[in-house]
């Protein structure tokens, strides 16, 4: 498939995802967002791929939005329709495997709704983190209302964004913004060890434990039992499960499905 704005490549069930326009600080252009989205399906449609990687190219991770392509566009009015819906976004919750965002740089605005939605971030000492909407006079979009507070909680995620504050590496790290926060140069070393570690597992048990981990944000403990039920009972039913609890059995490696 090909791919405008972004690299995309997969190695060994791990797919990395590179935003690719380091000219820009990888501002995200409508033509990368539709790659980004297509990127997504193929990621969570393809059983050899079992997490991915996102990053970007030379020293941004993500800039936001690229201002520049918007503010050239001649105005549109949209029908009804299309004000109820809005433009589609590149989220990564929505894709079935695991997604590590390995921050290497600047990642605001758009850029950090993007993060926000991949599953683990890993940051760069050198990474610059924050929410620059409210310095433009607008609100955040991309879904950063609803990911920041639930990751940082409420009061950090206010300040956050009714401040415009940016935050380094070991700020990000202590109100739980990012896991962890590693030398610039080994941040995709750190990145794939841990892709490498999720990726030796089945990965339909993977993609149900994510999916089981967001479904508990949104009903009751007794609702997310019978939902873990559901999917206990989907892996059980499984050829990967079968040889997983033999090899615990034998105290070998599974091998991976």
């Amino acid at each position: 498939m090909s791919y405008e704005g972004i690299l995309f490549e997969k190695k060994d069930g791990i797919a990395i995802i590179t935003l690719n326009s380091p000219d820009k600080l990888n501002a995200i252009s409508i033509k990368m967002r539709e790659s980004l989205m297509l990127a997504s399906d193929e990621i969570s449609k393809d059983d050899s791929i079992k997490v991915a990687i996102l990053t970007g190219a030379g020293r941004g991770f993500c800039a936001g939005a690229d201002l520049g392509e918007l503010m050239s566009m001649a105005p549109v009015e949209p029908t009804v329709y299309d004000r109820l819906q809005g433009p589609p976004r590149p989220a990564f919750f929505k894709v079935e495997k695991p997604v590590i965002a390995a921050i290497n740089g600047a990642c605001v605005g758009a850029g950090l709704s993007l993060a926000l939605t991949c599953d683990i971030r890993i940051a760069s000492d050198k990474a610059k983190m924050g929410s620059a909407f409210i310095k433009l006079g607008a609100t955040p979009d991309n879904g950063m209302t609803y990911w920041l507070p639930k990751i940082i909680g409420i009061a950090n995620a206010l300040e956050f964004l009714l401040t415009g504050k940016i935050v380094m590496g070991a700020e990000a790290k202590q109100i739980g913004l990012v896991n962890q926060v590693v030398p610039a140069e080994e941040l995709m070393k750190v990145s794939m060890e841990m892709a490498a570690q999720i990726a030796q597992y089945p990965v339909l048990g993977l993609a149900l434990t994510k999916r089981l981990v967001y479904r508990s944000m949104l009903g009751d403990a007794a609702r997310q039992m019978d939902f873990e039920n559901w999917a206990g009972g989907i892996t059980m039913q499984s050829q990967a499960n079968k040889d997983a609890m033999n090899a615990f059995g034998d105290k070998k490696p599974a091998p991976p499905k």
